[in-house]
């Protein structure tokens, strides 16, 4: 129940991160622009509520919230560099 409840909360925050990355008008993960158009960040700041939610269940207050931003801060540092490959892969550039 235990490995349940953080693997459910760390694939939160992941999915979390990635809405909040993908509603940047910056981000070049999606060739069509930031997505959803409207309210683009209501989905990922629910995700990641409710990952912090599920840490906290399952460790100590401190534990839960470093863990939470650590893994989110990981998350949003490595988005950009998977978004400028894919971008640089849609156009074909190979160097």
């Amino acid at each position: 129940m235990t490995a349940c409840l953080a693997l459910g909360a760390a694939l939160l925050c992941l999915l979390g991160t990635l809405l909040l990355y993908l509603a940047s008008p910056q981000q070049q993960l999606r060739a069509a622009g930031p997505w959803p158009a409207r309210r683009p960040w209501w989905p990922g700041i629910a995700c990641l509520l409710l990952s912090l939610l599920l840490f906290l269940q399952v460790l100590a207050p401190v534990e839960a919230v470093a863990g939470w931003s650590v893994l989110a801060m990981l998350v949003w540092s490595l988005l950009p560099f998977l978004g400028a490959w894919r971008a640089r892969v849609r156009t074909g550039r190979t160097a």
